[in-house]
């Protein structure tokens, strides 16, 4: 997305991918943030992340008070089974305590979720902390009611997921899994995953091993908003059984279109959904279980894709702009301070 007005301006930052060239490259990189950094400015961090970490520390040298604005976890995404790496368990302790520090010492701060983030990562006593998605939907709803579900065992369900498989965060094999589990019970159900990465190659010949193929359709990337509303409007249930989680957009958006949705005890999704249609993650046969319990019900069914409708009204830009505006006020008052 191109980002261009006379009021924005860009500061050039070596480039790098992944760890290793980010430890060649980290005392060059906070060279140039520490450059750049006026004590008359006002400072937002977005962490977790390198530059958000450098430019905190170097904030912090300088006695200069900076916000922050937390829009994720390390010690989820670098959980077992979400990232393979002979370093993860230090990546992991490390990371969690520097997001724990940076937000400790900043001076206001923004979390994208109701509560999940600030219980892990809280803000000093007197500190303001303001809770706002940044997730942002438009005012004026795709769809003007929710679906209204009927289906019997015998008719195809038109599942969907969305999510990067660059990583395996977001459990494409347990989701192959439970269709085939499903699939063994009489279930007609088809799997349709939006996204691409490294991994999409491996859960197709997956899905062949589990003599699912016909039911699992890996479409790759799709252009982001009428390609993804189109997507979630010909289907009958989003499923997010991700291992680690921030708050999802493609969870909202599907919400927004009236769709009942099943997610994963992880990060902020249960912030969004009934505890009806939540489960643990890392088990397929669960997951098989809540699907069908909820096609069995259409009372069920319906309730929960009524309640996602109403919820996801909550992440229209008129409702988020005042929290993110109360934010912005704080900042300036601190500037001036």
């Amino acid at each position: 997305m191109l980002a261009e007005s006379e009021s924005e301006s860009f500061i050039e930052i070596p480039y790098y991918v992944g760890l290793l060239q980010y430890l060649k490259m980290k005392f060059e990189i906070a060279k140039v943030i520490n450059t750049a950094i006026k004590t008359q400015q006002s400072y937002i961090c977005r962490v977790p992340g390198n530059i958000g970490n450098i430019l905190s520390k170097q904030l912090r040298k300088k006695g200069i008070p900076y916000a922050v604005e937390i829009v994720g976890d390390p010690w989820t995404v670098f959980a077992p089974h979400t990232f393979n790496h002979v370093l993860r368990p230090f990546i992991r302790i490390s990371s969690y305590l520097r997001l724990k520090k940076t937000v400790k010492k900043s001076s206001v701060a923004l979390y994208v979720t109701k509560y999940n983030l600030q219980k892990r990562y809280p803000v000093s006593n007197n500190i303001t902390a303001i809770n706002a998605s940044n997730v942002i939907l438009p005012d004026k709803s795709k769809v003007s009611r929710p679906k209204i579900f009927n289906k019997k065992k015998n008719e195809i369900i038109n599942i969907i997921s969305i999510g990067s498989l660059a990583q395996m965060y977001k459990a494409p094999d347990i989701a192959i899994e439970g269709i085939k589990v499903l699939s063994e019970r009489g279930w007609n159900c088809h799997l349709t995953w939006l996204g691409d990465g490294i991994y999409k190659d491996k859960m197709i010949k997956y899905a062949a091993k589990m003599n699912v193929a016909e039911n699992v359709h890996f479409i790759g990337s799709i252009p982001s908003g009428d390609g993804i509303w189109e997507a979630l409007s010909k289907s009958d249930l989003f499923i997010l059984v991700s291992r680690t989680e921030g708050l999802p957009r493609s969870m909202i958006e599907a919400m927004a279109m009236g769709l009942p949705c099943i997610g994963t005890f992880v990060g902020g999704i249960p912030e969004l959904l009934d505890k009806k249609a939540l489960i643990v993650p890392n088990n397929s046969i669960i997951l098989a279980n809540k699907i069908e319990e909820l096609f069995s019900s259409s009372e069920l069914i319906n309730h929960l894709a009524e309640e996602n409708y109403i919820a996801a009204g909550n992440y229209k830009e008129s409702v988020l702009i005042e929290k993110r505006q109360t934010f912005y006020n704080e900042i300036i008052n601190l500037s001036e301070k």
